[in-house]
């Protein structure tokens, strides 16, 4: 039979060669028919654009820059990748914005008006400016920086060290002021006394009205039930998705004005793994943020039906016939269905992306590898040895048979001394932006009926 090494080294080898393998099939061709076709536009500086940078129509992603190059040594030409569903109008151009308060830059494409044929692969479009940049904000700020400098600096000034200076005077003034109210203390004393009869008085007045108070709070129960069964005009305004829809709106509206600056890319999921040695199910809930494209702050909320065990050690004094003696003992207790989480930083690199942090309440790192709709994951976490344990390592490989639905499996817990390696399969759900905002909508619309 393999020993434990053995199985890992070969587990090892097998996840390198389907990565080789899918790399070389790969290449730079997709999973997806219908790629889409490239357009591109000349702008003035492409600052914080690069590959993979989204390009939007009406906040809707419709494809990604897939080259960034010099141009005539003054301008840099954007090559655009886009959707082959989308058609473009002719007179479409092409706007820089900045999307989310991190800064990052996306091609916004504005379609033209006119009537005709549509924008063919190969087209040149034209280029409209930028708008929204953060980085007119910043440099704004810094003028800002500067004209608080100049003030400080006149502060400064005015403090001197020159003891006849207006500040100076002021100091004094408030030396002498609070030299008075310690000569007036009994004063302040009569008031405080005097303080403390009206706030006596004041609650007995509120005992007295306890009976006004309890009845004022019954009506504002029964306003509150009859707004929210959607009865009288309140009601009907808080309950009615025409005054939702109204709302977002307005919240659109003010995005637009304060130059497209939009909230993070999010991303929740669930997936369950069946456990082949324990023919458990283990549930993770998970809620990643984008900032950027290549950056994200990942967290998962862990149910395992068999955690590692806990250890405590006591320490028991037994006399026996006049002699005394302390026994040492030790106990594991493995609490089931344990919750545990995890949160981590994660940075892409290409088709590699490398994150670490808290692993399942436990210090660790992880590395995982995405092409076309095979991904292969690995972490290693709880590097504690204290009882002569082993790290906890993982491996894993997901397949995507939809957009939102995926399919995993892999090896657990691999190379532990408490028992074999647990092989596991699963599958999983994932819902990104556009997702979860129709989930939330429809599920709004079911608690109002």
């Amino acid at each position: 039979m393999l020993n434990t090494e053995t199985k890992v080294g070969l587990f090892a080898l097998a996840a390198l060669l389907v990565i080789g393998f899918i790399t070389i099939k790969i290449g730079s061709r997709s999973f997806v028919a219908g790629r889409g076709y490239e357009i591109s536009v000349i702008i003035d500086h492409a600052i914080g654009v690069k590959t993979k940078t989204p390009v939007e129509i009406a906040g809707i992603k419709v494809g990604q820059v897939k080259k960034v190059e010099l141009f005539d040594s003054r301008r840099a030409k954007l090559t655009l990748l886009i959707n082959g569903d989308v058609s473009l109008p002719p007179g479409t151009k092409a706007v820089l914005r900045a999307k989310g308060f991190l800064g990052e830059t996306l091609v916004e494409l504005l379609p033209g008006s006119g009537e005709g044929k549509a924008i063919e692969g190969g087209s040149e479009i034209g280029y409209e400016g930028q708008g929204g940049d953060v980085n007119m904000l910043l440099t704004q700020f810094s003028s800002i920086a500067g004209d608080v400098k100049a003030v400080s600096s006149a502060l400064r000034d005015m403090v001197g060290a020159d003891k006849t200076s207006p500040v100076w005077n002021i100091v004094n003034n408030l030396e002498k002021f609070t030299a008075t109210l310690a000569q007036n203390q009994a004063n302040f004393d009569k008031i405080s006394d005097n303080l403390a009869e009206l706030t006596a008085a004041l609650r007995g007045t509120v005992v007295e009205s306890r009976e006004n108070v309890e009845e004022s709070l019954a009506r504002i129960a029964s306003i509150t039930k009859k707004v929210d069964e959607g009865k009288g005009t309140v009601g009907k305004l808080v309950n009615d998705d025409e005054t939702v829809n109204k709302l977002n709106e307005a919240v659109d509206n003010l995005n637009n004005a304060l130059g497209g600056l939009k909230q993070l890319e999010t991303e929740i999921g669930y997936h369950t793994e069946y456990l082949s040695q324990t023919s458990d199910f283990k549930h993770y809930v998970n809620l990643t943020l984008r900032p950027k494209p290549d950056k994200a702050f990942i967290f998962d909320f862990v149910d395992d039906p068999a955690p590692s065990a806990t250890r405590l050690t006591r320490d028991t004094t037994v006399t026996t016939g006049g002699t005394t003696t302390t026994v040492n003992t030790e106990t594991a207790t493995i609490e089931r269905n344990k919750f545990r989480f995890s949160a981590q930083l994660a940075k892409q690199f290409y088709d590699v992306t490398v994150r670490g942090g808290v692993i399942e309440s436990r210090g660790g790192l992880g590395l995982d590898y995405n092409k076309g709709p095979v991904g292969v994951q690995f972490s290693a976490f709880d590097f504690q040895t204290n009882y002569g344990e082993r790290p906890h390592l993982k491996a894993s490989s997901t397949l995507n048979v939809t957009q939102n639905f995926y399919l995993i499996g892999g090896a657990d817990d691999m190379i532990s001394r408490r028992q074999d390696t647990d092989w596991f399969f699963g599958a999983g759900l994932r819902l990104v932006d556009e997702d979860v905002k129709s989930l939330l909508s429809v599920g709004g619309s079911a608690l109002r009926r």
